[in-house]
């Protein structure tokens, strides 16, 4: 497995092999039996039952020498799930931005710049999953400055990867009108001050101890914003940032192909 996969993967792998070792099974060639009931008795959503059928597809082959995930049998399982229990949105509705816009020009993020601020200042421009935030790189052909703005080149594999798609550019647009809310203007600081700091560390997120920000942190920082801003983050999570940035484009009547092409699909 490439490394992307292997992260993504790794939770459902290690409870996979504890469920066959439990049963004296082998993780690796198991009975077709084996794979439904763990799909089966662990209550997973439709989604997580997906990926886990995918984690286990990566690294066991049915008696046929196939993907076991691909059996028939488990693809009718997968089917089954589906309708008696069709997927919904996690949401009905989402925060208004302005919120959050409102928080961050109270505290001016330029004069108390901070890491979190500027994430949470990229997330709903960018309207990017966290894993395109964490990924963000400042070096030689990834970023490149131009007159409205800032333009990232997504060099490393995303979720949206597959063959024959084309990585889409992560654009942040300068915002001249409040130098206070322009993510540009904030990431400029950002870089400056950092920049004696960086040594060869490329990634745009880097904090003490001068090191690049996992991917975790950067959803914890987003979620403290969101709280401190007034969000009910027991409702929304730090992916909500991409939902309410997409609405308010959309209510804002910008057109529908240029918030895809924004947000990637």
């Amino acid at each position: 497995m490439v490394r992307w996969d292997a992260e993504k993967y790794k939770l459902y792998i290690k409870q996979w092999i504890d469920f066959c070792c439990e049963r004296q099974a082998d993780p690796y060639n198991p009975p077709l039996t084996t794979v439904l009931v763990n799909l089966h008795e662990r209550g997973l959503s439709n989604t997580t039952i997906n990926t886990a059928r995918s984690a286990i597809s990566a690294i066991t082959l049915s008696e046929d020498k196939n993907t076991i995930g691909c059996h028939p049998l488990v693809s009718r399982f997968i089917k089954g799930i589906n309708k008696g229990s069709p997927p919904t949105p996690r949401y009905l509705s989402t925060w208004n931005v302005q919120l959050v816009l409102t928080y961050l020009a109270s505290i001016n993020p330029l004069d108390k710049l901070d890491l979190k601020m500027l994430v949470m200042l990229i997330a709903p421009v960018s309207a990017q999953r966290g894993q395109s935030l964490h990924i963000l790189d400042i070096g030689p052909g990834c970023m490149k400055k131009v007159p409205d703005g800032h333009k990232f080149l997504l060099t490393a594999h995303i979720k949206q990867s597959r063959p024959g798609y084309k990585t889409p550019t992560v654009v942040l647009r300068a915002y001249p009108a409040n130098p206070s809310l322009c993510v540009c203007t904030c990431s400029n600081e950002y870089l400056k001050r950092t920049k004696p700091l960086r040594g060869a560390e490329t990634k745009l997120c880097f904090t003490k101890p001068y090191k690049r920000v996992s991917r975790e942190t950067l959803s914890r920082w987003i979620r403290t914003v969101l709280t401190s801003a007034g969000v009910d983050t027991t409702i929304f999570k730090p992916h909500s940032t991409r939902a309410a940035a997409i609405l308010r484009a959309k209510a804002s009547s910008v057109p529908i192909q240029e918030i895809l092409k924004t947000a990637g699909r």
